[in-house]
């Protein structure tokens, strides 16, 4: 019975203890209201013309490769059209010649696309993550200047009146206006 007993003062103090301390939390957070606010980041990013900018300086950038793809993409059709034609009157080396030259093509073409593809997907996401280093820093300062306490990516927030989007502000500071 000793035992009981004592277990049940521990537990009476640890649950009179999680109380006060509950209520000092509900008390203090009272007391400091906050002020939250939202940015919907996929709208900025659909606004900025710093986006389109970015796809622009990719395709220059990679310009030269996709015409190299493009010619093999075309000598290959070439290849792939003579062999049909002139399947019937080409001697059976030359066939084999003409398949390996379309083979070793095909493999050539192969690896360029796929190297090219891994290039523009780095460049992409390194150019990307810069933009949205910008974004995040405009969106701090926005949210610093009107007085904000904490700022939230509008994915993660199921309701929030329309007066704490910053998504507008953001905006307007990447894109010059003030």
């Amino acid at each position: 019975m000793n035992n009981r007993s004592s277990y049940v003062k521990a537990l009476m103090k640890t649950t009179v203890a999680a109380a006060v301390l509950a209520t000092s939390m509900f008390a203090n957070a009272a007391e400091a209201q906050q002020k939250v606010g939202f940015v919907d980041m996929q709208t900025v990013l659909q606004q900025l013309p710093q986006v389109q900018e970015l796809s622009n300086r990719l395709q220059e950038e990679f310009s030269g490769r996709i015409s190299e793809l493009e010619k093999m993409r075309s000598d290959m059709q070439a290849l792939s059209e003579k062999a049909e034609r002139d399947a019937q009157i080409m001697s059976p080396s030359e066939r084999r010649d003409l398949q390996r030259e379309m083979e070793m093509l095909e493999t050539q073409y192969q690896m360029k696309a796929r190297a090219f593809q891994e290039d523009n997907e780095r460049r992409g996401n390194e150019e990307r993550n810069k933009l949205m280093r910008e974004v995040f820093q405009i969106a701090q300062q926005v949210a610093q200047a009107e007085g904000f306490d904490l700022v939230l990516n509008s994915q993660s927030v199921l309701y929030a009146g329309e007066s704490l989007n910053l998504t507008d502000e953001v905006v307007a500071k990447m894109t010059g206006g003030n």
